[in-house]
C-alpha cells in the first residue's frame, strides 16, 4: 500500500489503525517501519527499597572475609585461569570473531 506523506509531515493509515500507537523506527537506509505497541500500566514496587546494610554477605563482611581466606589457594587457581585464558566474555568474543573470520 503505497502512502504519501503531507505537507505537514503526517500519514493517513485509515480507520483501522485510529487511535492505535505505532513505535517508529527510521532505519539508516531512511525506510521507516512502524510497528504496534500496546501501553502497559506501570505498577508500584512491592516492598520499600532495603537498606544497604540488606546487601551485606550473609553473616557479614567478616565471614565473608574468612571464607575467602580459607579457600585462598583455589580462588587464587582461578584467577590464574582467568589470566590464562580471559573471562567467559572474553573467550566468547574470541570465538564470534573466529566464526566471523571463518565465514566471510
Amino acid at each position: 500500500m503505497l502512502k504519501e506523506v503531507g505537507a505537514s509531515g503526517q500519514i493517513s493509515l485509515g480507520k483501522r489503525f485510529a487511535g492505535q500507537l505505532f513505535e517508529m523506527v527510521v532505519h539508516a537506509d531512511q525506510r521507516v517501519e512502524l510497528i504496534p505497541m500496546s501501553v502497559v500500566a506501570g505498577k508500584r514496587a512491592s516492598a520499600p527499597a532495603r537498606s544497604s546494610a540488606d546487601w551485606r554477605p550473609p553473616g557479614g563482611y567478616l565471614q565473608a572475609n574468612d571464607w575467602a581466606l580459607a579457600n585462598r589457594e583455589a580462588l587464587e587457581a582461578y584467577a590464574a585461569e582467568v589470566d590464562g585464558h580471559g573471562t567467559a566474555a572474553e573467550q566468547l568474543q574470541q570465538y564470534l570473531d573466529a566464526a566471523a573470520r571463518a565465514v566471510g
